[in-house]
């Protein structure tokens, strides 16, 4: 995953891991069973907690 001219790169694998993740954070650690992404000049793919104690997980940490 990386940041390009047109944007947020990411390969067909690591969406498809991405999409993992999310559906297991959703299913056992109140996450919510959606993704929000936020454009600009370095786009961010968060998933939200459903309960207002828990932090967000911000799916593109490691975007270069």
């Amino acid at each position: 995953m990386k940041y390009t001219e047109y944007g947020l790169k990411i390969t067909l694998e690591e969406l498809r891991q991405l999409l993992e993740r999310a559906e297991n954070e959703a299913q056992f650690h109140n996450m919510e069973n959606c993704l929000y992404i936020k454009g600009g000049d370095r786009p961010e793919i968060r998933q939200y907690c459903c309960y207002a104690e828990c932090n967000a997980i911000n799916h593109t940490y490691l975007a270069r």
